[in-house]
């Protein structure tokens, strides 16, 4: 029994911001599994470094975004050091239900058994920008936003600008998120802030939707 008779391995066929999804898809499903979130061996990669991985990839691919170039030598080195620790992963949870004698080890832990549909977003996003909304609460000096679900998206890219936006280079990255609604905190009160945001498909990216601007109660 190996991997790749288990497991479709496609990870290194993942573009970033898909691979960034299966990162974090993967570690939560495998921190809620009953025997890999308590018997998992210490020296095996899991959901700790996927969540690492995930945060490096996704810096490193906003840089490449900024620069206008599809990688750089520092995302490619990030996706590799993951795909190392994917590969560790996988082997071993095919290792310890070879070992245990117990399939449970092969399912439900964020790798697509052998013989079922790949989960990718092959449909073309909207060519159409989204429209985002913002409003203040629940809480002070917090804003909730929300925008338009694209079926096609696996992701959705928000972006952050504290002012008036004077340009791309205003903005940082806050993340890739998979919901249409998220309430931002920890926002400083009385002042503008803009957001946009756009959807993240198999190979490509939608426009970013206009700046939505509000001043934080």
């Amino acid at each position: 029994m190996s991997v790749s008779d288990k497991f479709e391995m496609n990870h290194e066929e993942m573009d970033a911001p898909t691979f960034i999804l299966w990162l974090d898809d993967a570690a939560t499903l495998q921190d809620a599994h009953p025997k890999i979130s308590t018997q998992k061996d210490p020296w095996a990669p899991g959901s700790i470094q996927f969540r690492a991985h995930k945060e490096v990839i996704s810096k490193e691919w906003e840089r490449a975004s900024v620069l206008n170039v599809p990688s750089t030598r520092e995302l490619e080195a990030a996706i590799a050091a993951a795909l190392e620790d994917v590969n560790i992963n996988a082997n071993y949870l095919v290792l310890r239900a070879r070992q245990d004698k117990d399939e449970a080890w092969l399912h439900n832990n964020g790798y697509q058994p052998k013989g079922k549909a790949k989960r990718v977003y092959d449909r073309p996003v909207s060519a159409a920008a989204l429209v985002a909304k913002a409003k203040n609460g629940p809480e002070i000096g917090e804003v909730t936003l929300t925008w338009d679900k694209d079926a096609a998206a696996g992701s959705y890219q928000l972006q952050v600008c504290k002012g008036h936006p004077q340009g791309d280079e205003s903005y940082a990255d806050y993340g890739f998120l998979k919901k249409v609604r998220i309430v931002i905190g920890n926002l400083e009160r009385a002042s503008w802030y803009h957001f946009r945001v756009r959807s993240i498909g198999h190979n490509q990216n939608g426009p970013w939707s206009e700046p939505v601007g509000i001043i934080v109660t």
